[in-house]
């Protein structure tokens, strides 16, 4: 009896760490994605020894991350929130679309959205070719070296802070780590209206991206492709991207598309 107490003691204590793990999440939200601790104590009532307890295993876990003396959600909670949004709006217009546009290039394609200084995929259409790049639902990738990180750079002032606050990191040889060519970069994305990334994630991986604009003109995601070089080349991600284009405009604003051309 004495062990069943014991075992029940453990148990409701488990429960309980986890409730408290719960109140301290949802204090993070859109309008307060960044909280102090004294501010997560003030919201939850929690004692603050047990606040800064619960952060520490939070942020070893990577539910939270830690910037300076604030806190934010994670990047593993923000690997499950793709497959929570797989139901929103956007990924419901978004899915065919984007497999329609797989179909007509041939090449992986898919729709990212923000977080923070991340991009998280949130739908894919796997490539039709034997040599392709895998990618994945749910797949969290840094924003500067690729397309679709251009694109949110570009047209948010905000996100290139972020970006360049954190510092340009050289992922291959050919990895933009140049402030001002990064900057050149984004003013060619911005007078030609989509992206093109060559070998900066990964040798041997190029990707081109097409911004989808909310109601008010902001960069909600991007629609991305992306390919071996050899097959996309900056002249085939010219001739791909009006497709990226048109294909990531039919997503804002709701309607079919088929592709064309190219």
């Amino acid at each position: 009896m004495t062990a069943d107490r014991d075992r029940n003691g453990a148990a409701d204590g488990s429960v309980q760490v986890v409730r408290k793990s719960a109140e301290i999440l949802d204090c993070f939200s859109v309008t307060t994605p960044r909280l102090q601790a004294s501010e997560i104590v003030r919201r939850t009532g929690l004692p603050s020894s047990t606040v800064a307890r619960i952060l520490r295993t939070l942020v070893r876990e990577n539910l939270l991350q830690r910037e300076g003396t604030a806190y934010g959600i994670g990047l593993r909670v923000i690997g499950w929130s793709a497959a929570a949004d797989a139901a929103s709006d956007l990924i419901t217009a978004g899915r065919p679309l984007v497999t329609a546009l797989r179909d007509h290039c041939g090449e992986c394609c898919g729709l990212q959205v923000r977080q923070g200084g991340r991009r998280v995929t949130v739908i894919w259409a796997q490539s039709t070719h034997s040599i392709v790049y895998r990618g994945h639902v749910g797949q969290v990738m840094p924003l500067q070296p690729s397309a679709a990180g251009k694109v949110f750079m570009a047209f948010d002032p905000d996100v290139l802070a972020l970006v360049l606050n954190e510092g340009l990191t050289a992922r291959t040889a050919r990895t933009v780590v140049d402030p001002a060519v990064l900057l050149g970069h984004l003013e060619e994305v911005r007078e030609q209206g989509w992206a093109f990334s060559e070998e900066e994630l990964e040798p041997g991986l190029n990707s081109l991206a097409a911004p989808v604009r909310s109601g008010d003109g902001r960069v909600i995601a991007a629609v991305s492709v992306g390919g071996p070089s050899h097959r996309l080349t900056p002249a085939r991600a010219k001739d791909l991207a009006a497709q990226a284009i048109d294909c990531a405009s039919a997503i804002a604003d709701g309607r079919m598309w088929r592709g064309n051309g190219a």
